[in-house]
């Protein structure tokens, strides 16, 4: 290995160590906000509630949510689609950002 790519190696090493505990915290806080807005239609799992499966309600955990990146969920998260009503009155971006930073927490294994 060179050193230039040993230098990218450990640059990508620094970047995920502070990156994964930032995000780790950003998820936490987007529990709390995904309880008090989301679960009553996307359920505790994120696979949809009765009232929001009758409403056709995505699972969250399903690849075609989890394969959109963090801005269009975010996107459609502020605008709001369809029965999904917009939070753009109710949540600001970065509590925005919070919620799909746990949404990914669902990500089918």
């Amino acid at each position: 290995m060179n050193s230039r790519h040993f230098q990218w190696v450990l640059a990508a090493a620094a970047l995920l160590a502070f990156a994964l505990p930032a995000m780790a915290q950003s998820a936490a806080k987007g529990e709390a906000i995904y309880k008090a807005n989301c679960m009553t239609c996307h359920g505790a799992d994120g696979s949809g509630s009765a009232v929001g499966k009758s409403l056709h309600a995505a699972d969250l955990g399903s690849e075609k949510v989890q394969s959109k990146s963090d801005a269009f969920l975010a996107q459609f998260i502020d605008n709001g689609h369809g029965a999904m009503p917009s939070f753009s009155k109710k949540l600001n971006h970065g509590q925005i950002l919070d919620v799909v930073q746990y949404v990914r927490t669902f990500a089918k294994k």
